[in-house]
């Protein structure tokens, strides 16, 4: 009886639909009700996705906040078609999110959020929205972006042909959008926006919100968003293949980026087939950019590491316009540390085992703040690197100081100010 009691409080309605007489499927209709009061509706959604697991259609309605106190795994899905009208609204319990969050090895991540499955479709109708009530973790990070459990609100994990558009992400509490090893993913008119109430004085607080990240995945297309978090608008990580964003604002973020790379010692990331075009960027620290740690491990990942090697190849940065950045928009840097104390000068130990290859920017156009002075081309390759078939032309974007110049070190085919050696 009670059994029949919980069910009925739980207020699901599935119905079965005949897809035809000579199929045997049928589509389950899982409308999840939202309690309201502060009432926990993870339970809810947890049942409705246990029913509508395959073949099935989960409705969260519009207008409607659905409070989420525990990690939602939605795993196992198959023809899962998801209508995210309403809102998701995280708790900011700190302690059930670091004790609990669904957890990666990479840089000790934490997500909230993971769906895996193959023919998922996630779509918010232009009014679904995830809240990540994300205030509470960058106040507590301060600035530390690796804090371990800063839950992440949306992750294809292990997902295969699926599709999320047409939602926003508010107020992560760390990166915001995560595919980890996936396979044949669209991602097209998504939102993200992260600001911090103090961000003025202490701007650090937002680090690691990235927009989207790819990790460990392959074929994956991202187009028609708008990102304004803070960090990377998109960082492809190691694994990262097959890769094409396309047609995007961003605003206040750290660029497009590729890494960055070499954080695991002795461990060897590829990335490789990556084209990001037509994209905006405003008020941005860097434009499109690759970054790798230096030779020697200094304390752990995730806010330390160094001294892995890989391999970058294949890569076009397309058709860019920049207003307003403050680094070198075409930038090579392998140098990327653990910030800390008694971390060794790059000079030391230089990131080594590294090899890129067939990199091309092309098409940069706008303006840079006085802060990059004249350099708009930085490439800093290291010397137990290898850089070849490096490329740029078109590359149009203004500094307030004066004429664009450019510098390259240990690039193969071009001098020191970047221009073909002899």
């Amino acid at each position: 009886m009670k059994s029949i009691i919980w069910l009925v409080s739980i207020i699901i309605f599935c119905t079965a639909t005949a897809l035809g007489a000579n199929q045997t499927s049928t589509t389950k209709t899982c409308v999840v009700p939202a309690h309201g009061n502060g009432e926990d509706d993870s339970p809810s959604i947890k049942a409705a996705f246990n029913t509508c697991r395959h073949n099935g259609h989960v409705i969260f309605s519009e207008n409607q906040t659905y409070s989420i106190q525990q990690v939602l795994q939605l795993h196992n899905l198959s023809n899962v078609h998801i209508d995210l009208r309403g809102t998701l609204l995280y708790s900011t319990d700190v302690r059930y999110w670091i004790q609990h969050g669904s957890y990666y090895p990479f840089q000790n991540i934490s997500i909230a959020l993971e769906l895996s499955g193959d023919h998922i479709t996630v779509d918010g109708h232009n009014t679904g929205v995830i809240d990540g009530q994300g205030q509470v973790w960058y106040d507590l990070a301060l600035g530390v972006g690796g804090l371990f459990g800063r839950p992440i609100p949306f992750s294809f994990r292990n997902a295969r042909n699926s599709i999320a558009r047409n939602f926003a992400i508010r107020q992560s509490g760390k990166w915001n959008f995560v595919i980890i090893e996936s396979k044949n993913i669209t991602v097209d008119n998504i939102k993200l926006t992260a600001h911090s109430d103090d961000y003025q004085a202490n701007p650090g607080n937002l680090g690691n919100t990235d927009g989207f990240d790819t990790l460990y995945s392959d074929d994956v297309r991202i187009s028609n968003s708008y990102v304004d978090t803070g960090d990377d608008c998109v960082s492809f990580k190691p694994g990262s293949t097959n890769i094409h964003v396309k047609n995007l604002t961003c605003v206040q973020t750290a660029g497009i980026a590729i890494g960055s790379l070499g954080q695991y010692q002795g461990q060897f990331d590829l990335v490789e087939n990556i084209t990001a075009e037509d994209i905006t960027l405003k008020h941005s620290r860097n434009g499109a950019y690759i970054k790798t740690y230096n030779g020697k491990s200094v304390y752990y990942p995730p806010q330390g590491g160094g001294n892995g090697t890989g391999l970058v190849r294949n890569v076009l940065f397309e058709n860019f316009h920049i207003e307003d950045i403050t680094a070198a928009p075409v930038l090579l840097q392998q140098c990327t540390h653990w910030a800390g104390w008694g971390v060794p000068p790059c000079a030391e130990y230089p990131s080594a085992g590294f090899t890129f290859n067939n990199i091309t920017w092309h098409n940069f156009t706008g303006y840079a703040n006085e802060a990059i002075g004249n350099t708009t081309i930085s490439l800093e390759c290291s010397t137990k690197s290898t850089c070849t078939n490096f490329r740029f032309s078109d590359i149009n974007v203004r500094p307030v100081n004066g004429y664009a110049s450019a510098k390259c070190t240990n690039v193969s085919g071009l001098d020191d100010r970047c221009r073909p050696s002899s």
